[in-house]
């Protein structure tokens, strides 16, 4: 009856760079709310921010994902000036994503 709890069973995921979802952040709080349970459920988020009508409306959403990554113990990672990667640290472990931003070129416009 009160036996030892089953160990969580880890469900290989794959290389966190073939998780990777590409997105153009969007004025609405439930898109951002989205993308922060994306990221909680492992698919790293790489998220432009160019298209947003106000550069306040993309900083409040810019320091909204970091905040959030944060919380998750994760990193952001920046591609460009209107460009970021969103992940947990798990996701980093492979190495995958690291290689995958290191590949940008650097006047990359993702």
């Amino acid at each position: 009856m009160f036996g030892r709890k089953k160990k969580e069973e880890e469900i290989d995921l794959g290389l966190a760079k073939d998780r990777l979802v590409m997105k153009k952040m969007e004025n609405n709080d439930n898109f951002a709310k989205e993308i922060v349970l994306s990221i909680k459920e492992g698919i790293p988020c790489v998220i432009n921010f160019r298209d947003l009508p106000d550069p306040d409306q993309a900083n409040k959403y810019l320091f909204f994902l970091e905040g959030a990554v944060v919380a998750l113990d994760g990193k952001t990672l920046r591609i460009n000036e209107f460009t970021y990667l969103f992940a947990r640290k798990e996701d980093f472990l492979d190495g995958s994503l690291i290689k995958w931003y290191n590949s940008i070129p650097q006047d990359s416009n993702y």
